[in-house]
This record gives C-alpha cells, structure tokens and sequence, in this order.
C-alpha cells in the first residue's frame, strides 16, 4: 500500500515528464522538412501527438483524484505510471493486441 501523498507526488513528476517531452518533441518537429517525409512517416508522427495529449489529460484527471482523496489519508495501491511505450507501431504491441 502506498499513502496519497506518495502517489501524487509520483503522478506530478510524471506529468511533468509528459509535458516536458511534448515541448521538447514540438520543437524538434518545427526544424524537420515535413516534406521529406513519407506519409506513413507522417501519419505515425501526428499519432504519438494525440496519444501523448491523452496521456497528459489523463494524468491531470488522476492528480485531480488523488487531490480529492488527500484528505481521507487512505492508502492507494500504487501510482498510475505513464510509460510512452509500446505505441501501435511498435512491435511490441502487436504481442498485446493478439
């Protein structure tokens, strides 16, 4: 079991790491020549974007849980972790989806 306070802290360092790469990845993605991309290429890039901001508005609903819960000192399970991997491209998850 693990206190409130510990999960959040894990959830804020986690959505801050989320939100650190996307400004990183945004960056990155402004100095590439879209148009040296193939469309595969394009379309795989565009999708990590949305799955990223799910991952984001995820995390900020399960701090706003957590925050609503600080008060009960109940203990939780554990944190929601938020592992960028596998994405649908990725060969691992074709072993999960089968």
């Amino acid at each position: 079991m693990m206190k409130i306070i510990d999960a959040l802290a894990i959830a804020r360092a986690e959505v801050a790491n989320i939100a650190r790469f996307i400004e990183r990845r945004e960056r990155f993605l402004d100095a590439l020549d879209w148009s040296m991309m193939t469309d595969a290429q394009a379309r795989q890039s565009s999708m990590l974007d949305e799955l990223l901001d799910e991952d984001l508005a995820v995390g900020l609903r399960y701090i706003d849980w957590l925050i609503d819960r600080v008060d009960s000192h109940a203990p939780t399970l554990g944190a929601l972790r938020f592992a960028p991997h596998p994405r649908p491209w990725h060969a691992e998850w074709n072993t999960l989806a089968a």
